[in-house]
């Protein structure tokens, strides 16, 4: 059971927020942030740069982006872009869409939750990336963009968060990409007591979003621990910015794959291949809507400008591995590997992961680039998530896509 409680810090003022809170980070290429960043220059996004944000002739030592990145924070809090909350808070923050909504808790968790596994998580983490974000920890010292979880839903805790949203929110707004984010402070200790009371109940908490960054938190807070000689186990690095969302309100869109070439194939010759493990239908010069995957082990595939239907033969897939089971897996091993030659995702250029909240169009446009096949999946269920999760396995790379997502320059919780 996750043990959330609430955290003192600040909120992004509200006059503030169109020019500070940042865009969903991932979904923008490091070209396109590097342009933001330019255009933007009091977004939140300058406080959290990488290098791959920048052109290589630009590009600065780590030292220098770490600094500059701590002295923009210093300035946006200087400025007052942000404001202290009085009292440790919670917040109730709600993402909301023409099609979706999802409503979660934002407040702290200890990080040894996810060090003994109360936390489950379903990918790799790259020790690289974890040094840059300790090291990011370090030097600038805040958190802004908290860990997505998600809960198995708890009626509950579903009436608490819809009473305290019957008060003014304290934060409202329509981001640049149509996603309405509002936010409501939670102060009352006896509101705070009943949610973490009622979390109780609740079990496991599943990683969604931000495997790096909880890799990151727990290497940073053994470091403190390590040359605090007066740890008491409150100082902040103990705890991890999170926020908690319902299992039933979490939208998960599939991760889709482009191949640039047919690894010296015709396509009549790819078709023919197909055949062992698929039965392929040919649905011709379609919309990109009609030929979207309809249900499980269904994939699509465009050739050529035209659609086909993959659908696996149930006989090759395992019953009881939680991942081979799923839609990315299948398609890896049964395709990408065996007649794409793409033997590992992360590091093969050949292979695209495009992101299924593109839409099926994102894959068309893709294609017309050049003359390689694209694979579209049908998304995951979060209950298979879990599953994977709770046998302590991970996922292919590129699995999921979750959306919308938590923004940056919301909340600031410094370290």
């Amino acid at each position: 059971m996750p043990t959330l409680r609430p955290f003192r810090g600040y909120l992004v003022a509200p006059e503030r927020v169109d020019d500070v809170v940042a865009p969903a980070y991932d979904a923008l290429t490091p070209a396109q942030r590097y342009s933001f960043a330019q255009s933007h220059p009091d977004n939140y996004v300058n406080c959290i740069r990488s290098l791959q944000d920048f052109p290589e002739f630009e590009r600065p030592t780590l030292d220098e982006l770490l600094e500059s990145n701590k002295n923009k924070l210093d300035d946006l809090l200087f400025q007052g872009a942000f404001r202290e909350t009085e009292l440790p808070c919670l917040f109730v923050y709600r993402l909301k869409t023409e099609e979706h909504e999802q409503v979660g808790l934002v407040g702290e968790i200890p990080v040894e939750e996810y060090d003994r596994g109360v936390i489950r998580k379903h990918e790799h983490t790259h020790t690289t990336r974890e040094d840059l974000l300790a090291q990011y920890n370090d030097i600038v010292g805040a958190s802004s963009s908290p860990v997505c979880l998600t809960y198995t839903h708890h009626p509950g805790i579903d009436v608490i968060v819809k009473d305290c949203m019957k008060k003014p929110p304290v934060i409202d707004f329509v981001a640049s990409d149509g996603v309405e984010q509002t936010i409501w402070r939670i102060d009352d200790h006896h509101v705070q007591e009943h949610l973490a009371g009622s979390f109780a109940g609740v079990g496991e908490a599943y990683l969604t979003d931000g495997h790096h960054r909880a890799a990151a938190a727990s290497r940073f807070a053994r470091l403190r621990r390590e040359h605090n000689s007066y740890h008491t186990g409150q100082e902040p690095y103990n705890y991890l910015l999170v926020v908690l969302f319902p299992d039933d309100q979490m939208r998960i869109f599939a991760y889709n794959r482009y191949v640039k070439d047919l690894n010296g194939l015709s396509p009549d010759e790819l078709l023919e291949a197909l055949k062992k493990d698929f039965t392929v239908e040919c649905l011709g010069d379609i919309s990109a809507k009609r030929a979207e995957p309809s249900k499980p082990r269904e994939f699509s595939m465009l050739l050529e400008g035209k659609w086909y239907r993959l659908t696996v033969d149930p006989r090759t897939v395992p019953r009881d591995d939680p991942v081979g089971t799923l839609d990315v897996a299948i398609l890896h091993h049964r395709i990408l590997d065996p007649i794409m030659g793409i033997t590992d995702l992360r590091c093969d250029k050949r292979c695209e992961s495009i992101a299924g909240v593109l839409g099926m169009e994102g894959l068309v446009e893709r294609g017309a680039e050049d003359h390689g096949v694209a694979f579209a999946c049908f998304p995951m269920s979060i209950q298979q998530l879990m599953a994977v999760a709770d046998a302590d396995m991970v996922m292919p790379p590129k699995s999921t896509w979750f959306d919308p997502k938590a923004r940056s320059g919301l909340f600031v919780r410094l370290r």
